[in-house]
């Protein structure tokens, strides 16, 4: 059986939105929360949340919540240090499940259709693609995470890596939840527009 871990990226600072987007609750639940869930599953060995600005907003919101709290001192450097920081916490992994803390709408089957090809196929490095455009999250062989990450530099991240593998990815179909995430109050109004009670959470 294939070991796979989740690392879910949750150390930005939220600028462009000008509060914590990871706490703003979504029909009563929090982003974040809504984000990792999808992940607690029995064919995930391991859930590792990568914290950074407002750490303990992000804790507290996952408390009860079987993860690993991961915190990087250096998220401002760029989302590649969250990926550097989880890489010691992986352990035997086979693959690792790369997921993004404000992407709240992740359907269970996106992530099993992944875990399918991957275990079927043997695919290497798994991108979703809706419209056009790759989305999240990303699987990648556990082995070329550790190769390739003393190289990741500032926000390019997993995107340098995918790069370099080209020959490595296999492109499956994904939703507007893979795509869908919150930076501006644009994608608030977007959600109250579509019927969502958007509430911004405890400061």
């Amino acid at each position: 059986m294939k070991r796979i871990c989740a690392v879910i990226l949750a150390a930005g600072s939220s600028r462009r939105l000008g509060f914590s987007k990871l706490t703003l609750r979504i029909d009563g639940e929090s982003v974040i929360r809504r984000s990792v869930k999808p992940f607690l599953r029995e064919d995930i060995e391991r859930v590792i949340v990568v914290t950074g600005y407002d750490c303990w907003k992000v804790e507290r919101e996952l408390m009860g919540f079987k993860v690993d709290l991961v915190h990087n001192p250096h998220h401002g450097d760029g989302m590649s240090t969250s990926v550097r920081a989880a890489v010691p916490f992986l352990g035997n992994a086979d693959a690792i499940l790369f997921h993004l803390g404000d992407k709240p709408f992740i359907e269970p089957e996106q992530i099993s259709a992944m875990l399918d090809k991957h275990r079927r196929e043997g695919a290497r490095i798994i991108v979703p693609v809706c419209d056009g455009r790759k989305g999240h999250p990303v699987l990648i062989d556990a082995d070329i995470v550790r190769d390739e990450v003393g190289a990741l530099e500032g926000d390019k991240g997993l995107r340098e890596v995918i790069e370099k593998r080209k020959g490595d990815v296999v492109f499956i179909q994904g939703d507007e939840g893979s795509l869908f995430d919150i930076d501006t109050l644009r994608e608030v109004d977007y959600l109250r527009e579509r019927g969502y009670r958007v509430e911004e959470g405890e400061r």
